[in-house]
């Protein structure tokens, strides 16, 4: 038995015994809490000042503690929470005993979720408020509203939003520097969420998290861990569910395109339509949609024997998208669904939301006339605060035939341990094979360990999912410990391990090997960072060192940063450097950079450069240029969001071309409803 060998069965036996030994058990060593509902017939103004007699009437919430620890925060926070039939009110009063060091950057609307890196997304001094109206327990049911001490809102509602304004809803905040720390005030519209209906009254899950970037200490109120145990949230006593805050409603953008490409003149009309069935259920409609004004993603050149993963950027796709995962917590198979293979369509429709608090639905049809018709159907049906099951089917038509993939999910977990299974199967021409995954990990506060046997076959097809690696069985492993610490040179720090074995479907060497990275964060916002990868791939090798290192690790306005590996790639000698920056100039005016360069067998190269300066909380100007090889992209804009109105963008160029495009395009959006 070779050591990799060694290495892969102890860990196989770690995780497992691990996994015996927490079976029994059931729960955290955490309560959840309860905050009282309270109506109020005089709501506060949302101008970051507390001191209104409204907050004196409000329930209270106080008590944060550390969410890594469980002790008692020394900065304290407390939090102010009413309602009525329109809107709910949330006030924040942050308590810090160096007010100076208190850190607002981002001015750029919807950015903290965005930008997520791992499991914490905060890099500055921020609060948020989790709502979870069907108190349920899963996370796919939870809407996040954060604001920081800037008063810049981000939201991540329940679902998966799309960027139009007018269909995330109008919620309002401010925030308030003081001489004990800053305060905050939310004005949330009961409009943006899905709520149970029918009721006179209901509990909600709720809780309250606060960031506090001096000392890197994340506090929560209810306490959910680091590992994110939901059911632990606090619960909103004795709802009056609104009664008079929903009317269906039907929100229309239609939308008129006129440009200049090639000397010609073209003009495209379309229409993006929503509309709320029910508290719990949404419509999406889009006719003749334009993706050409949509920025996508810039693929990444580097070397790769399997496809890369694009992510998706277009709003009719991202509007209820998570509806459409089977919701994995780990998963190195694929997609099911992934919405960048239908590029684009005459017509589209979706429908995605709640049938009861336990039933979750979610159903997409596109259809490009004469050519193509895609189908996406979901259903997900919770059964305890801890587990869930699911079903999808996603069908695609087109003149070659019809293929149609059957998938069916079931979660499980007990306290920190928890399994997982997904089963599909495909048909059509060319398939007839299917995948198979089961997961088994365990959760701690520092260590996470995981085990997962998957399995896909030969002819599983799947024409709108994303599967890079096919005709496969065998075994990944993770290990992953963390810590953090709040004194010292030292901020965090993070090893992973990651052995993979799997051989072919008739036996033979497949894809094995290990790979790792440690890294760590300095106080004084440093992040170094080692990798290691040595791994066979059909016959060929990557055998790969790399180092990282970032100044400015969490600060987007200021942050330099180079990557660099050497070593083999499919049995080729490959060296790859990678430098980064972002950096904000004249309180307004951001500049990236991202480049991209790999001599294996001759020089590839990709270059990033992306400006943005901001006129005014709607107006902006800027533009990227992409550098590929011997392509050159170069495109630039004016935007005017108008807020809740008609939208203008002014566009020089294509986002998407591969090549410089002499070309002007005018975009109108407008909104009614």
């Amino acid at each position: 038995m070779n050591s990799y060998e060694i290495l892969r069965s102890g860990l196989i036996f770690a995780t497992l015994s691990v996994a015996v030994a927490c079976f029994a058990q059931t729960q955290t060593q955490y309560s959840k809490r309860h905050i009282a509902a309270i109506k109020t017939d005089h709501p506060p103004i949302i101008d970051g000042d507390i001191s209104e007699p409204a907050w004196k009437e409000a329930a209270k919430a106080e008590g944060f503690v550390d969410i890594q620890n469980g002790t008692l925060v020394a900065d304290q926070t407390f939090v102010y929470l009413l309602y009525d039939e329109k809107y709910i009110y949330v006030a924040f009063d942050c308590r810090d005993s160096h007010p100076e060091g208190i850190v607002g950057r981002e001015t750029v609307r919807d950015m903290k979720f965005q930008n997520q890196t791992g499991n914490n997304p905060n890099n500055e001094d921020n609060v948020e408020v989790d709502i979870d109206p069907f108190l349920t327990h899963q996370g796919s049911d939870v809407s996040q509203f954060s604001v920081n001490a800037l008063g810049t809102r981000s939201a991540s509602l329940a679902g998966g939003r799309g960027n139009k304004a007018e269909w995330k809803g109008d919620w309002d905040a401010a925030s308030k520097r003081t001489k004990t720390g800053w305060t905050c005030e939310m004005r949330i519209p009961w409009a943006s969420l899905n709520y149970p209906s029918g009721k006179q009254t209901a509990s909600m899950g709720i809780d309250f998290q606060r960031f506090q970037n001096r000392t890197n200490v994340w506090s929560i109120w209810s306490n959910v861990t680091t590992q994110g145990f939901i059911e632990q949230e606090g619960v909103w006593d004795k709802v009056l569910v609104p009664q008079s805050a929903f009317k269906p409603r039907v929100s229309l953008l239609p939308y008129l395109l006129t440009g200049v490409q090639d000397g010609e003149l073209s003009t495209k009309m379309g229409l993006d339509a929503r509309y709320t069935v029910t508290p719990q259920l949404t419509a999406v409609g889009s006719y003749n949609p334009d993706f050409s004004t949509v920025e996508g993603a810039v693929q990444s050149i580097q070397f790769s024997q399997v496809p890369l993963y694009v992510q998706e950027r277009r709003p009719f796709f991202l509007e209820g998208g998570n509806y459409f995962s089977d919701q994995t917590n780990f998963s190195n198979v694929g997609s099911y669904f992934s919405s960048s293979n239908i590029p684009t369509f005459d017509i589209g429709a979706k429908l995605y939301g709640k049938l009861a608090a336990q039933d979750t639905i979610g159903l997409l049809d596109t259809v490009s006339f004469g050519t193509r018709n895609d189908f996406v159907g979901r259903y997900e049906h919770t059964f305890s605060e801890t587990s869930s099951g699911g079903a999808m089917v996603i069908q695609s038509e087109s003149p070659a035939g019809e293929n149609v993939v059957g998938v069916i999910d079931d979660h499980q977990r007990w306290g920190k341990l928890a399994f997982e299974t997904v089963d599909a199967n495909s048909t059509g021409p060319g398939a007839g094979g299917g995948t198979e995954t089961f997961s088994s990990y365990y959760a701690d506060k520092f260590l996470t360990s995981m085990i997962q046997f998957t399995g896909v076959s030969n002819d599983f097809v799947a024409p709108d999912g994303f599967f890079p690696y096919t005709g496969y069985k065998g075994f990944t492993g993770v290990e992953d410990w963390s810590a953090s610490w709040r004194h010292g040179p030292l901020r965090s720090t993070e090893f992973t391990l990651v052995p993979i074995d799997w051989v072919q479907t008739n036996g033979q060497p497949y894809f094995s090997g290990l790979q790792g990275a440690y890294n760590v964060e300095t106080r004084s916002d440093w992040h170094i960072e080692a990798d290691y990868q040595n791994m066979d791939f059909l016959g060929t090798r990557n055998s790969i060192v790399g180092f990282n290192i970032i100044s400015g690790a969490t600060n987007r306005f200021h942050q330099f940063g180079l990557q660099f590996a050497t070593g083999e790639l499919g049995s080729v000698a490959a060296t790859t450097f990678g430098p980064v920056m972002t950096i904000r100039l004249l309180k307004k005016l951001d500049l990236t950079y991202n480049g991209y360069l790999q001599d294996r067998e001759g020089l590839t190269q990709q270059h990033v450069i992306t400006t943005n300066y901001e006129l005014s909380p709607t107006k902006s100007f800027g533009g990227r240029v992409v550098v590929q090889n011997a392509d050159t992209n170069a495109y630039f804009f004016y935007h005017n969001s108008g807020g809740k109105g008609t939208e203008f963008y002014l566009i020089l160029g294509n986002p998407n071309a591969a090549r410089t495009t002499r070309s002007i395009q005018a975009k109108w959006v407008f909104s009614f409803g």
